[in-house]
Formats: C-alpha cells, sequence, structure tokens
C-alpha cells in the first residue's frame, strides 16, 4: 500500500514539476555512465577511453530517458502538453482563421444552450427542498389508471385525510395549483397567489430569503408571502419590504417574508404571493357561501420508511371506506400518489416537448461544423509539407490526428466559452422580443425575466464542444493524413484542384439545412399574416371586455361605466364573449310539443344590447328587445352553425326548443371560472339567427357557436363588453385605472384587437424566429461556398492559366467555376424540399396540423418556390466573385508560378 502512494506522489510529482523532475533523471542517468566509465578506468582505460565505451554499453540516453517518463504512466499529459503547445503556436500563426472558426461555432453554440437552458429551468432544475423525495401530490382517479384525468378534492377530504390517515408525516391543502391562480392585484398591479394551509412550507421543508413564511397560526391572518420574482417585479428587491403593509385584492396585507428565486413549491413555476387559504373569501368575493366545495390540491411528506405503494393502498382504502370522498359515480376510487420532485418521466417529456426548438437550432450548428469542416479541409492541404514531414520522421498517424483534433478541441472549447455568453444574450433579447410583438394587454403579464445559466448548462456546452470538434474536425483530420510520402519528402504538395465529394456533401448539408429553415419561415410568417387579415365576424377595433370579481362592487361598477363618456356601448354575457358556453341537451319540439329529436348544444346568457355592442350580422328574424331580460321572457337567439346543426339551415325563426341543463357526473368540485346558471327544463321559442362570432384564426382562434338566453346588466358572474371612444389602448388604461379605485380585485380589461392578436402571436414569433435563423444559415452557408470556390480558385490557377492560353474564353471560365457549386447547391436543395414536404406530412399525420382548414399552411407553393429562389439566387452572387476572379487570371502569370 505504501508503494502505491509512494507511485502515486512521484507521479502527481512529475506533474506538477515536471522540469525538475527530468533534470533530476538526466543526473541519475549521467551518474550510471559515470560509475560504468570509473570501473573501466579502474580496469585501466583511459578517460576518454572509458567514457566513449560506458556511452556506448549504455546506450541511447534520449531512448532510455522516454522508456523512464512511459513508465510513471502519464506519458498521454506529456503528449497533450504538447500538442497544446502546438496548437496555441499554430493559432498565433494564422489568427483570423481561428477568430473564424471560434465565432462560426460559438453561434451555434450559443443558440442550442439557450434552448437547453430553457429546458434546465423547467424540467431540470430542482427546488431547495428537504428531502424532495418524500413529497408527494395527492391525486383522486375516476378510475384505476386512468392518469391524466383526475378528480379534485375538496377542504372536507384534506380535513378527513388528517384526521384518519396515519400514512402522512404532515400534509398541506393549496388552492390555485390545478384550479389556476387567485387573480387579484398587489399595490395596483396584476398579481396571481396561490393560497395554501398554515404548515405548507414546514411540509415542503423551504426557507425564506428574507423574513419568514407562513406558520399554522396565520390561517385566518391578513398575511402573504412573496416569490422572489415578485419581490423584483413589484417591490424592486427591496431588501426593507418585509413588515410593510400593502393593498392586496382591497384589502391591507403584511408582507411576512420573501421565497429564494427558484422557490416554485411544487407548481410549474411560482405565483406571485402565498396567502393563508382562509383568506380565499376576501380575495375571491365571487364565490360566496362556496368556499368548502373549491377545489384544492394536497402535498404529503411521507412517514419515514412508508413506501410509495404502501401508501397508495392504504389510501385508496380509506376513500373506499370514506363517504365524504365518494364523487358522483358508482365505479372504484383509486388514489395517485404523483411526485412533486422531478422524475424520469417528467425529464422525458420535456425533452419530447423542447426536441423541436433542439432540431431547429441545432440546425445552424450543423451549418457552422460544415462550414468550419471545409476550411480545414483546404487548411489540411496546404499543411501537407508539414504533416509529411512529421509522418516521414517517426510520428505515426493516429498521434497526427491525436493533434490536430487537439487544435480543433481548443478551438471548439473557446467557441464554447464564448457561446455561454451568447446563450445569455439571446435569452434576454429573445423573451424581450416576445413581449414586443406581444399585444399590449398580454404583454403587461408576459414574464420576460431571463432564465438563469447554471453548471448543468455548463455541462452541456463542454459536451457540445467535444460533440462539435469530432464533426468538424475528425474528418479533416483524417482526410489530411492520407498523403502520399515519397512524393511529400521530394516536396511536391498534392493539391486537390477538383472539389471532391468531401466539399460537395458539405456544400450540399448547408443548403439543405438552410432552404428547411428558410421555407419554415415563409411558411410561418405567410400563415400569420394571413391569419391577421382574416376578416373576424364581430367588431374587434374599438370594442373591449371586462371582468368583474367582486360581486359586492358590481353595481358601482356598472354605475361607471355607464357614466364615463369614453364607453359608447355595454353589454352582459355570462361567460364571457368568445368562450365556450355551458353543455345542454337541447330537444326540438314539433308544433304539438312533442320531441322529435335531442341534440346537445351549448348556451350563454347576453342582455340585449349584446349584438349592437359587437355588430352582429343578423341572418333572420330579431335579436332581444329591452323589455326580454330574463330566460323567463322565453326567447332565444341561435347562432347560424347551432341552427344548421338542429335544423339544417338559418331558416328556423318560429321554432321551439326546450333545453335540458347538464351537470357532469364527475365534477364535484368547483374552480374560480364563473358558474352558468343551469337552465332546466325550459322552452324557448327562436326569434333570430345570427352569424357565428369568430376573432382571429390561428393557435389561439376564439369563436361562438351557441344558443343566447337573454339576461340583465347586473347578472351575477357575468363579464361586460364594451364599445369604447376615441383610441382603444388609451381608453382602456383610463378605465382601468379609474375601476381599480373602487375595486382593487378587478380584473384588467382587454381589447377584442388583442385577442386577435393573440391568435396570430405565436405564429409571427415563430415565424421571426425561424427567419433569423434562416438568414443566419444563409449567411454561413454562402460564406462557406465563397472560401471554397476561391480556394479551388486559388489552387486551380495553373490550370486556369493552360485553359485560356489553349483559347479558353472568360466567359467559359466563369461557367467552369459556376458548375462547380452547381451540383451540391441543386442537391442540397432538392434535399431541403423534400425534408421539409416530409416533415409535413409527419405533423399532420400525429394531428398536430390539420390537413384542410388549418392557418398553418405547411404546403404553401408560394413560400416553398420563394425559398427556391431566395437560396438559388444568393448562392449565384457567392458563386459570382470567385467566377469573375476565375476569369480574370492571366496564362502567362499563371504559368510563371510553377
Amino acid at each position: 500500500m505504501s508503494m502505491r502512494l509512494r507511485d502515486v506522489v512521484l507521479r502527481i510529482r512529475a506533474l506538477v514539476s515536471p522540469r525538475r523532475v527530468d533534470a533530476e533523471l538526466d543526473d541519475e542517468l549521467q551518474f550510471h555512465i559515470e560509475r560504468e566509465a570509473h570501473k573501466l578506468m579502474m580496469q585501466g582505460l583511459t578517460p576518454r577511453e572509458a567514457q566513449r565505451r560506458a556511452r556506448a554499453t549504455f546506450g541511447s540516453v534520449a531512448l532510455h530517458a522516454d522508456d523512464c517518463r512511459d513508465a510513471r504512466g502519464i506519458a498521454f499529459v506529456d503528449h497533450l502538453r504538447q500538442d497544446l503547445r502546438y496548437a496555441f503556436t499554430m493559432f498565433r500563426r494564422a489568427p483570423l482563421s481561428a477568430i473564424t472558426i471560434v465565432v462560426t461555432i460559438a453561434l451555434g453554440l450559443g443558440l442550442v444552450a439557450a434552448v437547453f437552458a430553457s429546458y434546465n429551468a423547467l424540467f431540470l432544475q430542482g427546488e431547495a427542498l428537504r428531502n424532495p423525495s418524500e413529497l408527494f401530490e395527492m391525486r383522486r382517479l375516476p378510475r384505476p389508471g386512468q392518469m391524466g384525468v383526475w378528480e379534485p378534492l375538496v377542504r372536507a377530504d384534506y380535513d378527513a385525510l388528517c384526521r384518519d390517515t396515519q400514512v402522512f408525516a404532515d400534509a398541506a391543502a393549496t388552492v390555485g395549483f390545478s384550479a389556476g391562480s387567485v387573480g387579484t392585484r398587489i399595490s395596483g398591479q396584476q398579481a396571481s397567489g396561490t393560497l395554501v394551509t398554515g404548515n405548507f412550507f414546514q411540509v415542503l421543508g423551504a426557507t425564506p430569503l428574507l423574513g419568514r413564511t407562513l406558520t399554522p397560526a396565520d390561517d385566518e391572518r391578513a398575511v402573504i408571502v412573496l416569490s422572489a420574482r415578485a419581490w423584483m417585479k413589484i417591490f424592486g428587491a427591496d431588501p426593507s419590504v418585509v413588515g410593510t403593509v400593502v393593498n392586496v385584492g382591497g384589502d391591507s396585507y403584511e408582507i411576512a417574508g420573501v421565497m429564494p428565486p427558484g422557490f416554485r413549491g411544487g407548481a410549474p413555476r411560482p405565483p406571485d404571493y402565498w396567502a393563508p387559504i382562509g383568506r380565499l373569501g376576501q380575495l375571491q368575493p365571487t364565490l360566496g357561501d362556496k368556499l368548502n366545495r373549491i377545489a384544492i390540491d394536497v402535498i404529503g411528506r411521507l412517514k419515514p420508511g412508508m413506501s410509495v405503494g404502501t401508501a397508495t393502498a392504504v389510501l385508496t382504502a380509506w376513500a373506499e371506506a370514506n363517504p365524504a370522498m365518494e364523487p358522483m359515480g358508482h365505479y372504484p376510487k383509486t388514489i395517485w400518489l404523483k411526485p412533486i420532485h422531478l422524475s424520469a418521466s417528467d425529464v422525458w417529456r420535456g425533452l419530447k416537448t423542447f426536441s423541436p426548438l433542439f432540431a431547429v437550432f441545432g440546425l445552424i450548428l450543423v451549418i457552422g461544423c460544415a462550414n468550419v469542416a471545409n476550411l480545414l479541409l483546404a487548411r489540411g492541404v496546404a499543411r501537407q509539407r508539414e504533416i509529411g514531414v512529421r509522418l516521414s520522421l517517426g510520428a505515426s498517424r493516429e498521434r497526427v490526428v491525436r493533434q490536430l483534433l487537439t487544435e480543433s478541441l481548443v478551438l471548439a472549447l473557446a467557441a464554447s466559452g464564448l457561446g455561454l455568453g451568447l446563450s445569455r444574450l439571446f435569452l434576454h433579447s429573445g423573451a424581450y422580443a416576445a413581449s414586443a410583438l406581444a399585444p399590449p394587454d398580454l404583454a403587461e403579464r408576459l414574464d420576460v425575466a431571463a432564465l438563469g445559466i447554471d453548471w448543468r448548462v455548463v455541462v452541456f456546452l463542454f459536451a457540445g464542444a467535444i460533440v462539435s470538434t469530432a464533426m468538424f474536425g475528425l474528418w479533416p483530420a483524417l482526410q489530411a493524413t492520407r498523403i502520399e510520402l515519397l512524393r511529400t519528402m521530394r516536396g511536391e504538395v498534392t493539391r486537390d484542384t477538383k472539389p471532391g465529394r468531401a466539399r460537395q456533401a458539405l456544400i450540399a448539408v448547408q443548403v439543405m439545412a438552410s432552404s428547411l429553415l428558410i421555407i419554415g419561415a415563409l411558411v410561418f410568417l405567410r400563415s400569420a399574416f394571413a391569419a391577421a387579415n382574416e376578416q373576424p365576424t364581430l367588431r374587434v377595433s374599438d370594442t373591449a371586455v371586462l371582468k368583474v370579481l367582486n360581486e359586492s362592487t358590481r353595481a358601482a361598477v356598472l354605475r361607471t361605466l355607464r357614466d364615463d363618456p369614453a364607453v359608447a356601448g355595454i353589454a352582459a354575457s355570462l361567460p364571457e364573449v368568445l368562450a365556450y358556453g355551458a353543455n345542454a341537451d337541447a330537444a326540438l319540439l314539433a308544433p304539438d310539443s312533442t320531441v322529435t329529436a335531442i341534440k346537445p348544444v351549448d348556451y350563454k346568457f347576453v342582455s340585449p344590447e349584446y349584438f349592437d355592442v359587437l355588430d352582429t350580422q343578423l341572418l333572420n328574424g330579431r335579436t332581444f328587445t329591452a323589455n326580454e331580460q330574463s330566460a323567463a321572457a322565453g326567447v332565444a337567439v341561435m347562432s347560424e352553425s347551432t341552427a344548421r346543426r338542429l335544423w339544417g339551415g338559418p331558416d328556423v325563426v318560429g321554432h321551439r326548443i326546450r333545453i335540458d341543463s347538464f351537470t357532469n357526473p364527475n365534477t364535484s368540485a368547483m374552480s374560480f371560472t364563473p358558474t352558468v346558471p343551469a337552465v332546466s327544463s325550459a322552452t324557448f321559442v327562436v326569434v333570430g339567427v345570427v352569424r357565428d362570432l369568430r376573432a382571429g384564426t390561428g393557435i389561439f382562434e376564439a369563436y361562438e357557436d351557441s344558443v343566447y338566453i337573454p339576461s340583465r346588466l347586473d347578472t351575477a358572474g357575468a363579464s361586460y363588453v364594451m364599445r369604447l371612444r376615441g383610441d382603444p389602448e388609451v381608453t382602456r388604461q383610463q378605465l382601468s385605472e379609474r375601476l381599480v379605485k373602487i375595486d382593487p380585485a378587478v380584473d384588467g380589461i382587454s381589447t377584442l384587437r388583442s385577442m386577435v392578436g393573440r391568435s396570430t402571436f405565436l405564429l409571427r414569433v415563430a415565424g421571426v424566429v425561424t427567419l433569423l435563423l434562416g438568414a443566419l444559415a444563409l449567411v454561413l452557408t454562402l460564406s462557406g461556398l465563397f472560401s471554397v470556390l476561391s480556394y479551388l480558385v486559388a489552387c486551380r490557377s495553373t490550370e486556369i492559366g493552360v485553359r485560356m492560353a489553349l483559347g479558353a474564353t472568360p466567359a467559359k471560365i466563369g461557367r467552369l467555376v459556376l458548375a462547380d457549386s452547381a451540383s451540391p447547391v441543386v442537391v442540397g436543395l432538392v434535399a431541403g424540399v423534400g425534408l421539409t414536404l416530409l416533415i409535413g406530412r409527419v405533423l399532420i399525420a400525429i394531428g398536430v396540423v390539420a390537413s384542410e382548414g388549418s392557418v398553418l399552411r405547411v404546403f404553401d407553393p408560394i413560400a416553398y418556390s420563394l425559398s427556391a429562389l431566395i437560396i438559388v439566387f444568393a448562392c449565384l452572387l457567392a458563386a459570382a466573385v470567385p467566377a469573375r476572379r476565375a476569369s480574370c487570371v492571366e496564362p502567362v502569370v499563371a504559368l510563371r508560378q510553377d
């Protein structure tokens, strides 16, 4: 053991002080020679003869020294040190080439790292919780194994769980985790919160950044805990914020503490604040006496030694035996314990979600590597003499390839360092660009905080540098060492005067990737342009929507809107405009009141002013009169699609239907969505048919296809639709400021123009991103094509001179150079178009894009044609300069060069 430790110490000493160890080795070898010479002199030889014979007997000192160094087992470190020293020497000789390679690879690595940073923040970064593997969210499945759907729990379920089971060491309840965050305002700014029991932070084992967390004694107190995001966004990261009193939803709340960055409370993204669950009635007054029916989430920490399987079985048996857990329906209940910490399935699901982004951004890295590989292939030809000399002196091909790969790895590592900074720049600029592209009221709600860079991103970039080295460095290294030593030793350097399959393949790959990105960009942009020009069937230019969350202030809000000169008209809608109505079964009645058919419909309540405010086109009959303001009026208006689905056409005025209210048997708890009043066996006469209301097409297409039932303006839970005077955006902001003074919990006012903008927002973002990537890819491709053709013209100057001396015209020489680029460009373009068509068919096959009627036109012939023209024209421009340079070669000067 002591010998092994001594060997390790000697090896470390040789690594730390190589010169001193080598000097000691030389002294030791010289000592052995001197000792042998001394023995020979004792035998009668002269000192000179003794030295000569001793050296002859000992052999090569350098060879023995190398054997001793190899015996240390650290020869690879010496070789690596030599390779690095030689690599930096080569970079100093050609700094422009090294900088070009570093910047090219850094662009690709920075883009891919930005995508990875987003993926890392959502799916890899864990929270600073105590033993997160013990934390589970409890969910009740309607059927065993049905993981995609679960029944929410209510407060009574949580109380029974804590009282009757011994599975969890402690359990907490939250509101706003699955059902949606509690919307309100903090100091006048829009904010969202999660309501929790006082032991929530203790169950998670979380420590605050400032102040304290909630305790069980705070269940009824007006205190909140801020997230780090809200602390910075609303309070500017003021360290003295703890203990201050702020206005939350119209009431005064004390800030108890601030949680650290990265703490999400087990949710996908952190809310702005956490408040005691007992304050739900104050923060959401619309719930009234329904607090005990609000959906909650239960998070528990398993007792030590309790396995997940045992806990699941115990909780399932308890749920079957507990009457309070009985859902509406008669089927077995199953309890599922979902881990709070990120599991392997979550990581894999996130990887599948981000895989398209990795693929798209990775194309830039592929193009950059192909560009650099082309450059290194050209440099390999120029370094044939150097490589030939090294091989002829005894260096193995493996040793030379390792040296060339070391040079490539150093460049890739430098590129990864630059890519780290570029990734931060891309994240910042991308977040703020998305905010700039979003409609104004949507931009107010976007979180543009840049995603952080941690050690995982650094490791990812290091791995990316190694992969990039293999992509752009291995092939040129292998090609550079395939030389004829005999010709090289005579001073003859073989010049590859034709493009070669390697360079043609690399150019084709670049053109293929560029065409794929440019076609995608034009498809997205043309689709967004078409969606933006789609004419809505309702008035959107000056119309806005307002949600009232506090019923006690509805009368004051309505009075303010009526008295405000900026409001030209106001109507009520439940649910809100362009939202799905409630489900019901409609019985079609004959004149004798017999039922002819029963078909499902959606219904919603609107005030008589609704159709005038939205400027809805009336197709048949009439709308509601001022006296028809309740379901008791017995009249209804239908959308065109509903009339056609029920009776086959819009000529249905005078027809009668009976609507039987529909209650979902699987719903035993409420969310924060306003409840649409039930209609129980009410009969209505159809008095009019209006065109389907549709605003925008795209990712967020919104439309109405409903049966309209009359209601009053002051209907509880209704949203308001307003016609505004003046600039809608300015009027919206002014109205918001006035209404917040009446009800601080009032939701923000959204314009219908903004809703139309949201429908094309993602398409525009995707189009801009792919357009920028396509432009970058095209620039890299053109620079690669230009450099390759320029190099070929320089290498073929003698051949061109001979051709021109034999009678070739400059135009023919130019066409010869253009022909060298035509083949890989055509092959890459055809491959890119074919790959894009294949991807489009795959998207249709898996249901991401509809084959007909989709706003995303994946087979847009104009986009494909324009992309092909752009690429061909750009490649012709890139090849024109080398072609003209070739046509201007002087035959006499070219022939004198050799």
